[in-house]
């Protein structure tokens, strides 16, 4: 049990810029902007896990722990994107474009110390004793790669569509990106109507770097997703639709350093939503 010393003010200003050249004639763009986004809740305020030393008035005493952060900073990130977008017939595309990302602030997951007041029989009143805590902690780091889309409608109401981006993304230091998978793609079929539609889709991602587990850095390996909907319009104010996910029941594989060291197996299962649309 333990209760932390620290405390800590917490004030930000942030100035968010965006940029847009278009030429609409070739379709070429040309963006700059400066993002942020909020750490997750969980990541700021999730429980605290400690295991103490066996001998709380040892010298060198140090215990261990895993859990939040609350004084993680935002994720901040600079951007550039250039693109090309060639409407080569009527709800038929082709894009490409390249991008930069300056990630001055993100968040991964590391070691810090923090101490916390901690008891036994011979502390009855505690003693703060250091923990070395697994929690999310702010980094820099940059991400650059492209982009590549295309549409293509078959007659009035059948169409395909795919997209793929290529991600290539280090950590200051030379650190693996959390979260950050080299390849993803997309690839899937629509047929559409005044009163139906229907949508398959197929997703891949390759493997990427989860962060660390009891001290010990872990990776997701690569997985593929099929999902689908079916949409019926019953008139101008009443729609349903039931959406399918994971219907190929894929396997979530963890390992330690690569493949052939197996952390954990997870299935989600197939996971069905049916919704309902009303508008007045």
């Amino acid at each position: 049990m333990g209760v932390s010393e620290q405390s800590r003010p917490r004030m930000r200003d942030n100035v968010l810029r965006h940029c847009l050249v278009e030429c609409r004639r070739v379709g070429l763009r040309l963006a700059a902007s400066r993002t942020m986004a909020r750490p997750d809740y969980s990541a700021l305020a999730g429980p605290i896990n400690l295991s103490p030393p066996p001998d709380l008035n040892a010298p060198n005493a140090v215990g261990s722990g895993s859990g939040s952060n609350p004084f993680l900073d935002p994720v901040r990130s600079n951007n550039i994107d250039l693109s090309y977008e060639w409407y080569f017939a009527p709800r038929a595309l082709l894009s490409a474009g390249i991008y930069y990302m300056d990630l001055t602030s993100y968040i991964t997951v590391g070691r810090e110390r923090q101490r916390y007041l901690s008891f036994n029989q011979q502390n009855p009143s505690g003693i703060l004793v250091p923990y070395d805590l697994t929690v999310p902690i702010n980094s820099s780091g940059t991400v650059k790669g492209l982009e590549l889309a295309w549409q293509q409608p078959l007659g009035e109401q059948f169409g395909f569509f795919a997209n793929y981006t290529y991600a290539d993304g280090e950590e200051d230091g030379g650190g693996e990106l959390v979260g950050t998978s080299k390849n993803t793609a997309n690839l899937g079929g629509y047929f559409e109507n005044e009163r139906f539609n229907v949508r398959l889709n197929y997703n891949y991602r390759s493997e990427f770097y989860s962060g660390l587990d009891r001290a010990s850095a872990f990776s997701q390996d690569a997985v593929g997703n099929v999902s689908a909907s079916f949409g019926y319009k019953v008139n101008d104010m009443l729609s349903l639709s039931l959406d399918g996910l994971n219907l190929n029941d894929p396997t979530l594989k963890y390992y330690a350093g690569s493949p052939d060291q197996p952390r954990a197996f997870l299935k989600n299962g197939r996971q069905y939503y049916l919704n309902l649309r009303l508008s007045f």
